[in-house]
């Protein structure tokens, strides 16, 4: 079976997880309902005070829908990776489609890459109505040109760009999901798998603050630090991706 064939076949698998999929949609309703509450709360806060309790009143909307939202999407981000690739495990799905001939290589690649689709899809769709809600609201409250010039004041001032501010969070999500692979595979999905991950995220982060010192002994400039922290991010992927196929490759399923 080709690499192609099986990514289709886990991504056909990921998309046809009921329980999973009305979670999302259940979150999803009730991201709107509490965002069309808070903008309400809002709309009724700013037409009873002056500007700049308006102005007050926005921020805390932001902050509650912003809440909302980010809850949401940990959700998925975190729960979604570990129940795919546990259940496997737990329903001896792995060892059923290593015994039918199924390349373990292929196969873990393939499920990574369904699992990272999957989940930004999910992600994207919890916050996307939301934040449709949110934008509409800032131009009836005729805020806009104030919220644009204050997203782009956070990005003037770190030095960075919505661009590379996309590409390390793919990066950094990529490898988190790298981490949970292998918490999974080396405990085969048990409970226990998260502890793990936890442990693995401790030890990578000291390393990497370890290493991200180097940045400042040798004051690297911003683009510096941004290349150099991109780069211990891909090679943390590197790592637990190894460590991970490896492991799965000469598991006793």
């Amino acid at each position: 079976m080709t690499g192609k064939l099986i990514f289709k076949m886990e991504l056909f698998k990921f998309l046809r997880d009921k329980s999973f999929l009305i979670t999302a949609g259940v979150i999803g309703v009730l991201n709107i309902v509490l965002t069309l509450i808070s903008l309400s709360l809002a709309s009724n806060f700013s037409d009873s005070y002056y500007e700049s309790n308006a102005a007050a009143s926005l921020i805390g909307t932001v902050a509650i829908v912003g809440a909302i939202v980010f809850f949401g999407n940990v959700i998925f981000a975190y729960v979604y990776p570990f129940h795919m690739i546990s259940m496997d495990y737990k329903n001896n799905v792995m060892a059923m489609m290593v015994a039918s001939g199924v390349n373990r290589r292929k196969l873990f690649f393939a499920k990574i890459g369904a699992i990272f689709i999957c989940t930004i899809a999910l992600m994207l769709m919890i916050a996307l109505i939301p934040t449709i809600l949110f934008l509409v609201k800032l131009v009836q409250l005729d805020v806009w040109d104030s919220f644009a010039e204050g997203f782009n004041s956070a990005f003037y001032y770190t030095d960075l760009s919505f661009g590379k501010f996309i590409v390390s969070g793919l990066l950094g999500y990529l490898n988190m999901l790298m981490v949970i692979a292998t918490s999974c595979i080396i405990m085969k999905g048990k409970n226990l798998s998260f502890l793990l991950f936890i442990g693995f995220n401790i030890l990578s982060s000291m390393i990497t603050g370890i290493l991200q010192t180097l940045a400042y002994s040798f004051d690297f400039s911003t683009t510096g630090s941004y290349i150099f922290q991109l780069f211990l991010t891909i090679l943390s992927i590197v790592v637990f991706g190894y460590i991970s196929l490896r492991t799965l490759e000469r598991q006793n399923l």
